[in-house]
Formats: C-alpha cells, structure tokens, sequence
C-alpha cells in the first residue's frame, strides 16, 4: 500500500489518508457532475466546478504531504490551468522546486498517490531556471506556462516565476504569433486541413478547441487579456464574432463532456457509435427527411465553420497588426469600391456595399480575374458580414448582381477559392438559400466522406482540375471532353445544383433539377441551356449507375442509355459531371476499372448515337466483328482459322462481346499453349481501359465445367484478399468453360506484385496451401449496419434471372454468396459488383441447374429468403462480437 510506503519514508501525516475514501470522493463527485450534464445543467458550470473540486482535492492532499516545505509550490497549468476539466481532461500539473533533489522522494510518493487514485495527471518537476530555458525555447511549454495557476505550496516560489515569465524579452507578440501561426498550419495539415471529417477531433481539427485556445492565447498575448467582453469593447472582435465564439465553445464543451462519459476515458475523436449515442442523449430525433445524428453533426459542421471562420479573421488581423506593423502599405486602386493593400483586397470605405449591394458579388469577380490577390482584408471580411442581410430577393434578382455571378463562373482564375470564401462568408448560402440550408449537412455513412456543401464545392474545384496539364495523365478522356464543351460554365452550374436538393426528403435529383430551373431563369439562361443544366442535376448519377450495375457491353443497354442522353452534348456533359462527382464523394472510389467502365460507356454510347437509335440489335454483328479480328491477328502467328476455332469451340457471344480482339487472341494462345490434361489454365491478363490506361487484371480460368466451380473460385480469390469487381462465365459446346473475373487488390489497383499472382493461380487451381485468411471486420463497418435486401426478377423471354443483393459490406462476401449458390443450385451466368461505403451492391445473371432462368415464385421466393437470412444472421453474428 502506498500509505505504508510513505510512512516508511518518513511522512507521519500521510498515514492518515485513506486512498478508498480519497477514491469514493472522486466518484461521488464525478457522477453528481454526470447526472446534472444528462440533465441540462450550464456546461460552463460544469467544467469550472469539476476544475474546482480537483483544485481543492489536490489542495487537501498537498497540504498534508508537504505540510512544512516552504520550497516547493504546486502549479496548475495548460486547460487545468484555465481551470476548464471535462470528466477525463489531462490534469496538467506543474510542481517548481528550488532544489527537485532534495524533495525527489517525496514528489515520487505524492505522484504515485495520484496515479493510485486513478487521476488523469500530467506533471513535469522544474526549478525556476528550468521553467525559463524550457519555455523560452518551446512556444507549447511557453503557452502551458502562460496558463498557470497556484494550488498549494510557496507563494514566493511562484511569484518568483510570474516575474520571470512576465519579461518582455519573453516570447515577445511578433515572436509568439509566428509561432502560433506555424503550430497551428502544422496542426491543420495533420487533418488535410478539412473541418468536416466525418469522424472529426473536437480538439485538434480546423475549427475544433484548439483554434479557439489559439487565437485566445494570441490575443492575452498581444492585449494582455483573452475575456471576450473585453476583446469586443477593444475593438479586436465583434459582438457577432464573440457570439460565434462563446457559442461554438459551449457546444464543443457539451460534446466532449458528454463524450467524456460516454467512452469512459479521453477521447476527442467523435467516432460514428459516439454520434449516435450523443445524438440519442441530446434530443436528436429521426424524420422522413434526416437521421437524427445527421442532425446533430450538421448542428457541429454549422458550429465549427463560424469557429474557423473567426479563428481566420482574427488570424489575418494579428498578421495585420503585429507581422506586418510598420511596414509601408502598396495600395493599388482597382475602382471607386475597392483597392489592392499589400495583395489583399479590401473596400475603400465602410459605406461601400451598404451604397452599392452588387459589390458583394463584384469583389469576388474581381479575384477571379487577377492572379495576384492573396485574399481579402480582415476589416472587409467582416463588412462582409456585416450586410449580408441586404442579400435578398431583390437582390438575387437584380441582373447586375447575376451579371457579375456569371462572370464569376467564366472567370479565368481562382473560382473554387472565390466559392469557397462565399460559401465560408455566408454569401454563397444567401444567394442561393439551396445552397445554405446543405451546409454543414453530413450523410451518415462510409461512401459520402464529406458534407454536402464541402463535396460541391470539391465537385468544382474537380472540373477545374480537368484542365490542367496534370489531369491528362490521371483522366484523359475527361480533360479532352472539357475542353469540347461550348459552354464551361453550364457545367459548374449543374456541379453547384447536382447534391443541392439532399435532407429535404424525396428525390434530390429531382428537387434539384427544379431549384436550377429557377436559378437558370433568374440567370438569364435560354431555354436550350436550361434544357441541359436540368437535365444534367436530374440524372448526374444516371452514367454512374449505368456503368457499374449494367451489361455496358450489351447493345441493348447501350441503345437505352444513348436514347436518355440523345445528343454527344450532353454526353460530353455528363460524363464530365459523373468523374468530376465520383472524385469528390470519396477519394478511394475512383480506380482504373471505374474509369474503364465509364471511358467504355462514353466510347460504346458515342458509336451508338453516330449510328442512330433505331438500327436492329447488333449483339451478333459485335461478337462476329471481334472473332474475324481475332482470327485475323492469330492467323499472323501461323495459328489457322480451323485450329482456332476448335480452340473456342464456340463458348457464346458474350464471350467475344466483353473482350476486345487483342483480349481474345491472347486468351486463345494461353489456350493453344496449356495441356488440358494437366488440369486448369489459369491465365492473368491485364485490363487496359481505352481512356484511363490500365484499369483491372482479369484472371481468366478455362476448365472442365463441374458443379461449385464459380463458388470455388471466387472462395480462392478472395483467400489471396482480392476484390472480385465483375464475373464473366461462358462454356463450350463441348462443357469447357471460359471464366472471367476481374479483380483488384486492396487498393483498388490492378494485381502487380507477381507473388500475389502466383499465389492467385496456385488458389484457383485448388491449392490446399492457399487457404481463406483470417479477416477481421473494420470498426468503421461495423457500425453500419445495413439490412439485407434481395430481389430476383426475370423479363419476358430473357435467357437467365437478375438476382439484385444490397449488403453490409465485410471481408469474405462473394465467398459466402458463392457458397450458397452451390446449395441454392443456382448458376451464375455473369456477375458486378459494386462497393459504395459500407454496402455492397451486387447484381448476378443467374440460372437454375437445367440453365433456365428461375420463374416459379415458389423458388424465387425460397432463393430470397434464404440469401436474405443468411446475410443477416452474418451481420448479426459480426456485431456479437463486436460487442
């Protein structure tokens, strides 16, 4: 026990305390403190008192260990120091000492009994001339010492320290504001500088704690006081901007209180179950249009912009006032309403935007058009905001204001940046009240990793990409498609509309396709471009869908796809708008196979609309073109026509349908070249899309067909952690089969490592070696849990069902899928598959064993319900364990 320790050590007093007792208080107090949180107490109030109650616990403990030493003094500092505690904040402690080793055995005992009663302390033990060399060289240690409480312990000690630490030759402003900036740029580049990860930091994240602190820290620096009343009858914020400030701390308080206890421990990451779980506890509840947690986070977004948004202004202000103080002003004058002040723009005078409104819009054009505007004034920012309110009908309707939008949207330079500052501003989310109400709006799931006003403006900031000279590498086809559209703008207009209709319920795209309408109207649009921009916003994810869970080698489908877009225009569009939409949801979606998929839909919809929409099906005229190309090509290496054909043995069209002539040819030398008797050939081939370059390796298997062979295989690609993304089965007239899968590794990249692909082939050819590995489920996943939905449909006279799976996503899917198959006796004709986020969405062309589609409902019944409970029970299963 460390009573009898210390009494050991001499210390008599110490015996006295009792560590159960000291642990009992603690939790009395910390759950007196949890049930007024749940309650709705004053959150303020709450972290203050936690503050002083540990204050007088350490006080109490301090006073009986250290009774008669008049050379030690203990200090609060850091967010102890402000005396702000939350239920499992750091208890930062400083102990200064004149002589640290004449006490050592002491402070070791006292610390130990901290650590016995379970207190989340940090501590340093210095000596005055430490606290100076430490802190003058480290801006943390400087800051941490800035915050500085007494708790016990000499008073001479520690007014020692308050005049070593009050020398202006201590981090003077100039000094400690650069060194904050850095800290905090350094900091912002951990989280990519984004302040709307979907599991943010409450504390370290753009406008999390931290940049509160930051600019507070700043300015008790500078002005020698960080009281917002203060700072606001100074001049340094507005009453607005200390709203936003006191406000946005109470709400990240109150959520990281209630994270605090609901995780048991320090935790800043507001994790998906800790969304949900908060959201609950708050008040948050479902409606039609959103999940309560998306509220919730959408109530955190709104917080944390206004929190970045003042950290900026405040930043630039200082960089203003302390970096750039003295310096001799290059002021430029651009008009009556602006001029240029050392790079940033700024207005002339107070009245400017309050005498001419259309100013707001004009200042933006006039960044868009000059490259050498590094942002705008801190005084102007908040003029800015300051007359938001005379954006109003009258003023989104008067044509010198969508004049100047416009001119926005054709503006060589800088757009997204210009956006971006409206969107930050307020402007933006005024102008277009669509636009305001997504701000801030998240989409509680693993596919959408940004809200729905951060991915538009990405979207954008996209289709600008594709003009650059870097963008003709990563996307051929779209930087080329760019470049052909008539009109630039139409696209970013259908870029700024194509999302804006989310959390309202119903169809976005439809509610979006109506708000563009009127924007287009107000415009001034013709008619032919708001045709397009609405068409555009109605089907952005028509491409996508196309792509990725239709046949786009099937003639039909392309007709189909061709008769909804009817012109190369809107193809051209389209297809801009679909990359360009794909990129920003999530930067892990976009891979070679995608951009075959769509490069290949563009090129087969392309030929189709040339040729127009009524011709006869063409399936047979394809498959025919590519087989008398194959043969021609396979003829130049002295394989005849007859040995060739014998090789095939007719394995269907669809065969030659998905595989170009180059594709057959060397499929056909594999074939030549393997002794059947040996057992199956397995051969990899790479994908190479004709837009994107390499996009997938297909791994070709021919084989005596037997049953489980598709289960089988898919279990042996997916025992090498493969991703199998589509599925091609054809037999012969004589019962070899001609498989494809096209697979790609965890990184959505085609199979490169050779290792890898021997280990593939050695799996599917039924080595016992390569057997399934053990995968676990990610933590992310198993949070979404979505319920399995399947749906098996047949057309008239079509040659085999559609069985349609929608699935939480988790290692070993296919593999189990596969399995039942085999005990459903069902034969998988062709499969795609798709993973968006957490769910996968898969579509398989079945059959039953006689190779007929399934039509009686007794056993399309008994097929979905036994895919469905299998699934579930899966699902269920993984979240057992989670548990």
């Amino acid at each position: 026990m460390i009573a009898v320790s210390a009494v050991e050590e001499g210390h008599q007093t110490y015996a006295r305390l009792d560590t159960d007792e000291l642990r009992e208080r603690i939790a009395r107090a910390d759950e007196a403190l949890a049930e007024r949180f749940w309650s709705g107490a004053d959150i303020e109030s709450l972290v203050t008192e936690r503050a002083r109650f540990i204050d007088a616990f350490l006080a109490e403990i301090w006073q009986h260990w250290f009774i008669h030493n008049d050379n030690l003094a203990l200090l609060a500092v850091g967010g102890y120091g402000r005396a702000e505690l939350h239920p499992h904040s750091d208890i930062d402690l400083l102990i200064l000492a004149k002589n640290p080793r004449a006490a050592q055995e002491e402070i070791a005992a006292f610390v130990r009994l901290l650590w016995d009663l379970k207190l989340d302390i940090g501590h340093s033990v210095r000596t005055l001339a430490d606290c100076k060399r430490e802190s003058a060289r480290d801006v943390v240690v400087a800051t941490t010492m800035m915050e500085r409480r007494r708790l016990g312990g000499s008073s001479q000690l520690c007014a020692k320290l308050d005049r070593v630490l009050a020398r202006k030759s201590f981090w003077p402003s100039r000094r400690f504001f650069r060194a904050k900036q850095d800290e905090q740029r350094e900091r912002h580049s951990q989280y990519d500088h984004v302040d709307y990860d979907l599991e943010p930091n409450l504390k370290g994240a753009p406008g999390g704690m931290r940049d509160i602190q930051t600019i507070l820290w700043i300015t008790q620096r500078h002005t020698g006081s960080a009281d917002l009343t203060e700072l606001v009858d100074s001049g340094l914020l507005t009453p607005l901007e200390s709203r936003w400030l006191a406000d946005g701390r109470r709400f990240l308080w109150r959520v990281r209180f209630g994270l605090h206890l609901i995780a048991g421990r320090k935790e800043d990451r507001l994790l998906f179950d800790y969304q949900r779980e908060l959201a609950r506890r708050f008040g948050y509840e479902d409606t039609g249009a959103q999940l309560g947690v998306e509220q919730f986070m959408h109530d955190y977004y709104r917080h944390v912009l206004l929190l970045r948004e003042v950290n900026d202004i405040l930043l630039q202000h200082f960089d203003e006032a302390i970096l750039r103080a003295g310096e001799r002003p290059k002021i430029e004058h651009v008009n009556d309403r602006f001029r240029i002040h050392n790079h940033y723009i700024e207005a002339t005078h107070d009245r400017v935007f309050e005498d001419r409104p259309a100013a707001l819009m004009e200042m933006f054009v006039l960044m868009a058009n000059r490259r050498d505007i590094a942002g705008v004034r801190a005084s102007t920012i908040r003029l800015v905001r300051n007359h938001l309110h005379l954006i109003d009908d009258e003023f989104r309707n008067d044509p010198e204001v969508t004049g100047y939008f416009m001119d926005l949207l054709r503006a060589p330079y800088t757009l997204v940046s210009q956006l971006t500052r409206m969107r930050r501003y307020g402007v933006l989310g005024r102008y277009i009240p669509e636009y305001g109400s997504v701000v801030g709006q998240m989409q509680h799931d693993l596919f959408h990793i940004y809200t729905v006003d951060a991915h538009t403006m990405m979207v954008i900031r996209q289709m600008r990409r594709f003009h650059y000279r870097s963008a003709e590498e990563k996307f051929p086809l779209a930087a080329r498609v760019v470049r052909k559209l008539p009109k630039i703008e139409l696209l970013y207009i259908a870029g700024l509309f194509h999302d804006i209709g989310k959390g309202r319920g119903g169809d976005h795209s439809e509610l979006g396709a109506g708000d563009v309408v009127r924007f287009c109207k107000r415009h001034g649009l013709d008619e032919s471009d708001t045709e397009l921009v609405e068409w555009l916003v109605r089907a952005h994810l028509a491409m996508s869908s196309t792509a990725q869970r239709q046949d786009i080698h099937d003639p039909v489908v392309v007709r189909d796809f061709a008769r909804q877009v009817a012109t190369e225009t809107r193809l051209d569009y389209l297809y801009a708008l679909t990359v360009a939409d794909i990129n920003a949801t999530n930067p892990t979606l976009w891979n070679g196979w995608r951009a075959t998929l769509l490069g290949q839909l563009y090129d087969h919809t392309r030929r189709a609309l040339a040729l127009g929409l009524d011709v006869p099906d063409e399936r047979r005229e394809l498959a025919d073109s590519c087989r008398a190309a194959a043969i021609a090509e396979l003829e130049r290496d002295s394989i005849g026509e007859a040995r060739v054909l014998e090789l095939w043995d007719e394995p269907g069209d669809d065969f030659f349908l998905h595989h170009t002539p180059a594709q057959v040819a060397a499929i056909t030398r594999a074939i030549q070249d393997h002794d059947v008797h040996a057992g199956p050939l397995v051969a990899l081939f790479e994908v190479t899309g004709e837009a994107d370059g390499a996009g997938a390796t297909e791994v070709f298997l021919y084989a005596r067909d037997r049953a489980n062979l598709f289960a089988d295989s898919v279990a042996a690609i997916d025992a090498v952690n493969l991703r199998i993304a589509a599925a091609r089965v054809a037999t012969s007239a004589s019962g070899m089969c001609f498989n494809s899968y096209i697979v790609l590794d965890d990184e959505g990249n085609p199979v490169a490592d050779a290792g890898r692909r021997d280990r593939l082939a050695r799996a599917i050819t039924g080595d016992p070696a390569e057997t399934q590995p053990e995968r676990r489920i990610s933590r992310q996943l198993k949070q979404f849990v979505t319920p399995t939905e399947v749906t098996l449909t047949t057309k008239p006279g079509a040659p085999t069902s559609t069985l349609r799976v929608v699935a939480s996503d988790r290692p070993g899917l296919l593999s189990t899928l596969g399995g039942l198959f085999v005990e459903l006796g069902i034969n998988v004709c062709s499969a795609g598959i798709t993973t968006l986020g957490e769910r996968i969405e898969d579509v398989f062309e079945i059959t039953n064993q006689a190779r007929h589609p399934i039509t009686h409902s007794g056993q399309t019944q008994a097929v979905v319900e036994a895919i469905r409970t299998k699934l579930d029970a899966e699902v269920a299963q993984s979240a057992d364990t989670a548990a």
